[in-house]
C-alpha cells in the first residue's frame, strides 16, 4: 500500500466530515472478490494503479449500492489530484479511461455491517446495558433460538422477502448474543466462529478451492463425507459414527431423514425408488398384523421411516412436506368452521357428512390456485 499517495488523496478530500472511519483498499484486492469488501455505513477509499481493469465490477457495485450517492474521483497519481464529484448513476461516463486514481465511496446506511451489531449486543450486555440481556446465558437462550429459527422456517415458506428479512435479523440476534456470553467468559468470539466455518467450508470444497475435480452433486455429497471423515480421524475428541454429528434433539423427521442422507452418501442406499415404495407397502401389512401396542408402535415407527425415505428419494424434505400438509389442514378445518358459522350453527352441529362436503370444497378452492396442492 501506497501510504504516500493515500495521504496525498486525503488531504484533497479534507473538505470531507466524514472520514472519521475509513476503510483504505488497494484495487487489486478486488480481483475474484464477489460482494462489495467494505462496509456501507463506514467512507472507503481505494487505490487504483489501473482502474480500467476493475471497471466492469466496481460499476457494478456502484450501480447495486450507490445509484444516488454523491462519489469523489481522485485523478492522477504522483501529482497533483484532480477532483472530481459525481453520481452513481454516472459512474460509467466518468470511470471510463481511468487508470491511476483514487475512487472515494462516502458512507450511505447507518449500522449495516457486522461490527457495529457487535457493538450493539456487546453494549445490551455491558453494565450499562439491558439488565436482561446481561442475566442471560446460552442455557436460559436456548427455547429463544429455537423458536427464532422456526420463525425463519415459517418465513421462508410464508414467502415475504420483508417477512424473511426481519426474522433473520432475530436469528442472527441470538448468534451474535451467543458469541457475545461466550467471549466474556474467555472460551471464543465471534471471530472464531467465522474464521472456523470458513475453515471448514473451504476444506470440504476442494472442487471449488483447490484443482479435484467432481462430476456432479453425487460425487460432492460423498466426496463431503470423505473429507468429514478425515476430520474426525484428525480430531482427538473424534465420534465413532458418521450419524454422531447429526443432533438427536432435531425434530424427528427431520432427524430421520438426516440420517438416511447420511448414510446414502456412503453407499448404503436402495437402488432405486421402487422398492423404497415397496418398503412403505410392507410396513403398512406389518402395521395391519401387529398384535400388541408395542409392535404397533414399532410398526408405525418403521412405516413412518420408510415414508421419510420416500420423500427423500423424490427430493423432499419429509419434515416440510408434513408441515405444509398441517398447515392445509388448519386452512381446510377453518373453512368448515367458516361455513357453520355462516349458516348460523356451531361447527359441533354439523353432520360427519357435511363436515366433508365443506372439507371437499376447501380442496377445490386450493386446487383452483395451484392443482399441486389438490
Amino acid at each position: 500500500m501506497n501510504f504516500a499517495a493515500y495521504n496525498q488523496a486525503l488531504t484533497s478530500l479534507s473538505h470531507i466530515e466524514d472520514l472519521n472511519a475509513l476503510q483504505l483498499y488497494e484495487g487489486d484486492y478486488l480481483k475474484g472478490k464477489h460482494i462489495l469488501p467494505h462496509s456501507t455505513d463506514c467512507a472507503a477509499l481505494y487505490h487504483f494503479s489501473d482502474l480500467s481493469a476493475q471497471l466492469e465490477l466496481v460499476c457494478a457495485w456502484i450501480d447495486k449500492y450507490y445509484p444516488e450517492a454523491r462519489l469523489t474521483l481522485l485523478d492522477g497519481s504522483g501529482k497533483a489530484l484532480a477532483t472530481l464529484d459525481f453520481t452513481g448513476k454516472a459512474c460509467r461516463e466518468n470511470l471510463v479511461g481511468k487508470t491511476a486514481c483514487f475512487l472515494y465511496f462516502p458512507p450511505i446506511a447507518e449500522n449495516t455491517s457486522l461490527q457495529a451489531f457487535r457493538e450493539l449486543v456487546a453494549h445490551l450486555r455491558a453494565p450499562e446495558g439491558c439488565p436482561w440481556d446481561r442475566e442471560q446465558t446460552h442455557q436460559s437462550l436456548k427455547s429463544n433460538l429455537l423458536e427464532e429459527t422456526y420463525e425463519v422456517l415459517d418465513a421462508i415458506e410464508g414467502g415475504a422477502p420483508a417477512d424473511l428479512q426481519e426474522e433473520l435479523g432475530d436469528l442472527l440476534l441470538q448468534i451474535i448474543l451467543h458469541a457475545q456470553i461466550s467471549s466474556e467468559a474467555d472460551e471464543f468470539s465471534i471471530d472464531d466462529v467465522i474464521q472456523g466455518i470458513h475453515k471448514k467450508i473451504t476444506f470440504r470444497h476442494p472442487h471449488v478451492f483447490k484443482e479435484l475435480e467432481v462430476k456432479g452433486i453425487k460425487d460432492v455429497f460423498h466426496n463431503w463425507e470423505v473429507l468429514k471423515s478425515q476430520e474426525r480421524e484428525n480430531n482427538p475428541e473424534k465420534k465413532d459414527s458418521i450419524l454422531d454429528s447429526i443432533p438427536r434433539a432435531l425434530p424427528s423427521l427431520l432427524l430421520a431423514q438426516n440420517y438416511q442422507e447420511r448414510a446414502a452418501r456412503v453407499g448404503f442406499d436402495w437402488p432405486d425408488v421402487e422398492p423404497v415404495l415397496d418398503k412403505v407397502i410392507e410396513e403398512v401389512g406389518e402395521l395391519r398384523a401387529a398384535q400388541t401396542k408395542a409392535q404397533q408402535e414399532a410398526e408405525l415407527g418403521d412405516l413412518f421411516f420408510a415414508l421419510v425415505n420416500v420423500s427423500r428419494w423424490y427430493g423432499f424434505n419429509a419434515e416440510d412436506a408434513l408441515r405444509k400438509m398441517t398447515v392445509r389442514f388448519f386452512k381446510r378445518f377453518r373453512r368448515i368452521e367458516e361455513e357453520a358459522l355462516r349458516a348460523g350453527r356451531k361447527v359441533t352441529d354439523l353432520s360427519p357428512e357435511e363436515m366433508d362436503t365443506f372439507w371437499e370444497l376447501a380442496k377445490q378452492d386450493e386446487s383452483t390456485d395451484d392443482p399441486g396442492k389438490a
